[in-house]
């Protein structure tokens, strides 16, 4: 029996546990191994032994089964996220921001996956806690070259009210969009993509609702 794990998605799913840690490193300590390992592994240019599986697991408090192959959940959790007392990590289920004829939508009632985050992180980098913090994979390009497909994001449900200029999730009737905010001279709101090819729009302030301040992105390792 092969002590290597083949999958060819094998490196999705570790970027996906890569963006509950923060940083490769903070990972790679977790793991026992070297930050070059991780990248490797990422990259496809090397796999875990079974031993680094099952710690790679243990780290990202996820199944090995579902990390070996991608078959089952990776964790049992109910649809919110929860914080077991003494327990590290947070388990948030994710949503996932859907592009359809140029409009996005955040279906509140499908839960696609749940990643663990290191409630110690969550605190230490976004001062936030889990319960007041929305996971979403964004499907589209609309905010690329800042925020591209596939891309999570995290948004502070505390922020309903515009404060500052800053990335937010706005709803618009039934509609939700992740959009670049920036107050006017005048008091009015520009709602700006990042990419070029879609139009800035002009509104008042009472003309949108806001379901929170985009605090964090994975971006790309």
């Amino acid at each position: 029996m092969s002590t290597t794990v083949v999958d060819e998605e094998f490196g999705t799913r570790l970027r996906l546990i890569m963006q509950q840690f923060g940083s490769v490193a903070d990972l790679a300590r977790a793991v026992g191994v070297s930050d070059n390992a991780i990248y490797k592994w990422v990259t496809g240019r090397g796999k875990p032994g079974m031993i680094s599986l099952v710690n790679l697991a243990k780290a990202a408090g996820v199944s090995v089964e579902w990390l070996a192959t991608g078959k089952g959940e990776p964790l049992k959790a109910k649809p919110a996220p929860r914080a077991v007392p003494g327990s590290e990590f947070a388990a948030m289920p994710l949503h996932s921001l859907r592009a359809t004829d140029g409009r996005s939508n955040l279906v509140s009632s499908q839960i696609v996956d749940y990643l663990n985050f290191r409630t110690d992180w969550l605190k230490r980098t976004l001062n936030a806690e889990a319960k007041n913090l929305a996971l979403i994979e964004v499907v589209g390009d609309s905010m690329s070259p800042t925020i591209d497909e596939a891309d999570l994001v995290l948004a502070d449900l505390r922020e309903t009210r515009f404060k500052s200029d800053g990335i937010y999730v706005l709803r618009n009737g039934g509609d939700l969009s992740i959009k670049r905010i920036q107050r006017e001279p005048d008091g009015k709101l520009t709602i700006r993509s990042d990419n070029p090819a879609y139009q800035a729009v002009t509104v008042a302030p009472e003309s949108i609702g806001l379901v929170g301040r985009v605090i964090w992105t994975s971006g790309r390792p």
